[in-house]
């Protein structure tokens, strides 16, 4: 609980940090706790770093689309703020490191969390952000579809 607390508090900084409106501070600090919590959860039941990374990006990105619809502004700032607390600084870290001292192994077993964490977070953002084209193109189709039924 102590790391979704940080998590969450993370998140609220680098909304300071980016300079996000104090109206929608309270927004990004909702995103960050939720997207940890999914990690968390998501983490406990599979331990698997690659789904654990894209089920808090979808639950992120998500967050963001709906939060940008409902505040009328980008949902970048809900989405790159939500996501702070998952970029896999640490793994990175201790593969320089590993590198640095020449332990080739332990370099190569944190570059694959890196690689991991990084395209589980990728694959996450792009699965929610197609269904939002798929979405948006069949509504477009229904639109359409109706007018010209009304013409007829």
């Amino acid at each position: 609980m102590i790391k979704l607390l940080w998590a969450t508090l993370g998140t609220l900084s680098f909304g300071m940090l980016f300079k996000a409106n104090k109206n929608k501070l309270i927004y990004i600090l909702i995103g960050g706790f939720l997207n940890y919590l999914g990690y968390m959860v998501s983490y406990s039941l599979n331990k698997n770093i690659f789904i654990s990374s894209a089920v808090c990006a979808v639950i992120t990105t998500i967050y963001s689309n709906f939060m940008a619809i409902i505040l009328k502004c980008p949902s970048t700032i809900f989405m790159f703020t939500g996501l702070i607390s998952n970029i896999p600084g640490a793994s990175l870290f201790y593969a320089m490191q590993s590198l640095e001292s020449g332990n080739l192994k332990e370099a190569l077993n944190q570059s694959v969390i890196t690689i991991e964490v990084i395209l589980g977070i990728v694959s996450g953002i792009l699965f929610v952000s197609t269904l939002k084209v798929i979405y948006n193109q069949i509504k477009i189709n229904i639109r359409k579809y109706k007018k010209e039924r009304k013409k007829l």
